[in-house]
């Protein structure tokens, strides 16, 4: 179909209970990455011993700072064209990398694709917290997780901003929405599959609220008018 390179960015912390069914969606995948890189937050459980008996991968072991620091040093860490990230504990279906990069060369303009995702939980309903309920129900778009996305958004939009413990995707997400990069491209189908357990980080912080949120917008439209300023884009 094409020599585009990609790069698959699996950011895992504790995740020996789902990191092997992880990669194996991966290796199932229609189109073949180019590589696939696992940087590992500062795991004590079993996750760098289960990486590591997967000769195709490639394992970085790293001190626990955050899910902003893992996902920036995957990025540097890539030799692909493009990068794609997936969380340790999720799934993606055979043909997500396929769709989407076929969706790239028929749109070219297009510097990031999304694509739509389900939640699932291997937690029986009737043992479901009233917060897992929530975030079951819950689909925000655009999601990080399922986009694929060009080295080149990164060169010019700027890395995770790595103060953020949570909430860095979508600061980073913004930030390009507000520099006024095309956040559209989206193929309209479930290509990612996002497990719902008890040690998810969307459910070990709580919702942001309105003093929060407010911050972080004003992060990334702080970020937002640097890059235009540093591009010599005067309509801010």
């Amino acid at each position: 179909m094409t020599d585009m390179k990609i790069s698959v960015l699996i950011v895992a912390y504790q995740a020996e209970n789902y990191i092997r069914q992880t990669i194996e969606s991966v290796l199932s995948q229609t189109f073949s990455p180019f590589e696939i890189i696992v940087i590992d937050d500062g795991s004590t459980d079993k996750t760098g011993e289960i990486v590591s008996s997967f000769p195709q991968v490639r394992y970085v072991a790293s001190e626990h700072k955050g899910i902003a620091c893992a996902r920036n040093l995957a990025v540097k860490e890539s030799k692909g064209d493009y990068v794609a990230f997936l969380d340790a504990d999720d799934l993606w279906l055979p043909s997500k990398l396929e769709k989407q990069v076929r969706y790239l060369c028929d749109n070219v303009s297009g510097q990031i694709v999304f694509s739509h995702y389900e939640n699932f939980t291997d937690i029986p309903s009737d043992q479901l917290t009233e917060r897992q309920r929530k975030v079951m129900e819950n689909l925000s778009y655009p999601y990080l997780a399922s986009a694929l996305i060009s080295k080149c958004v990164f060169e010019k939009y700027g890395f995770f901003d790595e103060k953020y413990t949570y909430g860095e995707d979508t600061e980073w997400l913004k930030r390009l929405q507000f520099a006024g990069l095309d956040l559209s491209h989206e193929i309209p189908e479930v290509l990612y599959r996002r497990r719902i357990h008890d040690g998810n980080i969307t459910l070990s912080h709580q919702t942001p609220g309105q003093k929060e949120m407010l911050s972080l917008m004003a992060d990334a439209i702080r970020h937002a008018n640097q890059i235009k300023s540093a591009s010599g884009d005067k309509n801010e």
